[in-house]
């Protein structure tokens, strides 16, 4: 076994959002489990206290309201908050642009050190788009996290005698 020693060269880098070439409905898709959960909560407690009686126009208003008021805001935030800390999400969100060459043999070897952020033009599609990458961020949050609090729950309930 050699004992090199591998160094890491740090290369001056400026990041530019991430563009995909779509409209975003595969990350709509990608959200979809933890959203469509969502709505059926959310169109259940607002047919409950809408004062409605057509279900039909409770669950187009629900829906509609869930989007505007919720959905949306709350997917762009995600964004930001991962967008805003690109070294400790490992540059979700970003397209690195190196400043100088870097040679293939090196190219996981090299440290980026981000200079300066380039944001894609803000339209209405691509707030939307946003948003849609927002919610991918926070069902795979949500993922990590059940991941991480379910083993003490398993733990205990094996200690309960359920499973046995």
């Amino acid at each position: 076994m050699s004992m090199t020693k591998v160094e890491r060269r740090q290369v001056a880098a400026d990041l530019i959002e991430a563009t995909p070439g779509s409209n975003g409905l595969g990350f709509w898709l990608l959200a979809s489990p933890m959203l469509i959960f969502l709505a059926w909560v959310w169109t259940d407690f607002f047919a409950y206290v809408s004062p409605i009686p057509w279900r039909v126009v409770d669950l187009i208003l629900a829906l509609v309201l869930m989007f505007v008021v919720f959905v949306l805001p709350l997917g762009w935030l995600a964004h930001r908050l991962v967008t805003a800390q690109p070294r400790i999400f490992q540059n979700a969100g970003w397209d690195v642009q190196p400043l100088e060459p870097v040679r293939a043999e090196e190219a996981y070897l090299v440290h980026y050190v981000a200079q300066e952020r380039h944001r894609a033009p803000n339209t209405w599609a691509r707030q939307i788009l946003r948003a849609a990458q927002g919610w991918v961020y926070l069902e795979i949050a949500a993922i990590l996290l059940s991941f991480i609090f379910l083993i003490p729950l398993f733990l205990s309930a094996v200690d309960l005698g359920f499973g046995q």
